[in-house]
């Protein structure tokens, strides 16, 4: 397999696809080791095994976010104030939704890095994202709320043989997941700053929670659409970019 190449000829010019690369994989060159393209696949799908692992763990403590967060939206509960196994429980939850969040976003971040190093590794021309922006733009300001949807669509488009070097429309569920995605951090950051400026009143803190538990569940949807895009897209890499359609 090292040794092995597919070529292909469109008139005049010949394309050859090497399976080992001849330049160090973005990221992935350590001590001099060139990873073989079959590798580079293996690795992919151990990440997406691995965020996709931590993505149901975020949608399961969202679900129990959200409800503590209507409790406290109903009145039923107050974790400053009760003491009470109910109260401790819904704060460990909160707790535990923040770390399994951080450890879904470094999961999910590695898995975004190794699929898009897969496309320049597989011979995509035309990209305009990096292995390493196409992370990166998730923390800029105001960029975020665009580039990583952008470079999303471009992940999905080429690794289903689709690139338009261009930008061609995004499929539904990469849309549905970026909607989610952004209207759940809308609501949450809404909810954050009318709870800070509540000082306590109740009306404030029924609202203010009341969009948290929305924003919670636009970000569970999104995980669950986020599940679905990396499923996919690994798979059309397995099946698409170790043969030459997708490329030739």
């Amino acid at each position: 397999m090292a040794d092995r190449s597919l070529a292909g000829e469109l008139g005049d010019r010949r394309f050859d696809f090497a399976v080992e690369l001849t330049e160090p994989s973005p990221g992935e060159c350590l001590g001099g080791f060139k990873m073989t393209y079959d590798e580079g696949l293996e690795k992919l799908e151990a990440r997406a095994r691995l965020a996709t692992a931590a993505l149901w763990a975020y949608v399961a403590v969202s679900a129990a976010t959200a409800g503590g967060e209507l409790l406290e939206a109903a009145g039923f509960l107050n974790i400053e104030v009760d003491m009470g196994a109910l109260a401790v429980a819904v704060g460990l939850t909160y707790l535990a939704y923040t770390a399994v969040m951080l450890l879904s976003v470094v999961l999910v971040a590695m898995w975004i890095h190794r699929a898009h190093a897969n496309l320049v590794e597989g011979g995509v021309d035309g990209l305009e994202f990096t292995p390493g922006w196409a992370v990166g733009w998730y923390f800029i300001p105001f960029a975020n709320l665009v580039k990583p949807f952008q470079a999303m669509r471009e992940l999905w488009t080429a690794s289903h043989g689709e690139h338009d070097p261009f930008g061609g429309q995004a499929p539904s569920e990469v849309k549905a997941w970026w909607a989610a995605w952004i209207v759940g951090n809308i609501l949450g950051t809404v909810s954050t700053r009318i709870l800070l400026a509540s000082e306590g009143g109740p009306s404030s803190v029924t609202v203010g929670n009341a969009f948290g538990a929305a924003g919670t569940i636009g970000l569970l949807i999104a995980a669950l659409l986020l599940r679905k895009i990396i499923a996919d897209t690994t798979r059309a890499q397995r099946g698409g970019l170790t043969a030459a359609g997708v490329f030739a």
